[in-house]
């Protein structure tokens, strides 16, 4: 099962490190629940209304896209956040100045510089993958270009993590029962909590896909849905027939 990375694996990433959108969603973000949930020096009251004026902008930016208009729109805005980080280019996203610009705002700012520079932690780390997705793709001036790469890479830290360990589980499915339904169920969970914004870097038919492959649950091994028996040519069938054919298991496989 592929998991499509178009999302956060980009092309300037590998060098520096990877529907029609619903208005209410996206307009959803929420400053988090505790100040435990950002740096201590990025205010949350301050970080609630810039959330809430960029989602804004973005909803009222994106209306009426399809998905395919949403996902260039996105992918737009992915190639600015990963800029190349050589001196010009650091040097001119360091001046951007947030919006608005008070003591609060800056020192958010200047804590987004210092994560780009390897010079201390994301300030966003804690914030939920919509409140990620707002600052990412904010193209108002609300959040500094610099505020936005951090975001994007809290998002694709997270993201990586979730299938490092979402594929082991599926290798252990599949080598236990043949079988990946579990991993589709999981895929398609996650996918369905994403943020608009990211799921429009998906395949327009990604979840009716999933959904298919879990109401199918094919057994591999027995090359039969269900729990129905093995299949002539099946692996679980040459398997089964190996001992009185002589053949070892390379030789099936070569078949």
């Amino acid at each position: 099962m592929h998991i499509n990375t178009a999302a956060i694996q980009r092309g300037a990433l590998s060098a520096t490190e990877g529907r029609k959108p619903s208005t209410e969603k996206t307009q959803a973000a929420q400053a988090p629940g505790g100040a435990g949930a950002v740096a201590d020096d990025v205010v949350i009251s301050t970080l609630a209304g810039r959330l809430a004026k960029a989602a804004a902008a973005t909803s009222a930016t994106i209306q009426g896209f399809d998905h395919a208009a949403l996902g260039a729109w996105v992918n737009g805005n992915t190639d600015d956040i990963l800029y190349p980080l050589d001196a010009e280019h650091k040097a001119a996203a360091a001046k951007q100045l947030p919006q608005p610009n008070d003591a609060a705002s800056a020192r958010s700012a200047a804590a987004a510089t210092a994560y780009v520079d390897r010079k201390g932690p994301n300030p966003f780390a804690g914030l939920s993958r919509e409140q990620l997705a707002a600052i990412s793709h904010d193209d108002s001036g609300t959040f500094t270009i610099n505020e936005r790469r951090a975001a994007f890479m809290q998002a694709y830290q997270e993201e990586e993590a979730w299938r490092t360990q979402v594929l082991a589980q599926a290798m252990h499915e599949y080598a236990t029962t043949g079988k990946q339904t579990n991993f589709f169920k999981s895929v398609l969970a996650h996918f369905n909590e994403l943020p608009l914004l990211e799921q429009s870097q998906y395949p327009a038919n990604y979840a009716s896909d999933l959904e298919g492959k879990i109401k199918l649950d094919f057994n591999y091994f027995n090359h039969a849905a269900g729990n129905g028996g093995p299949t002539p040519g099946s692996l679980a069938d040459l398997l089964k027939n190996q001992d009185k054919q002589g053949l070892e298991l390379f030789d099936l496989l070569l078949r």
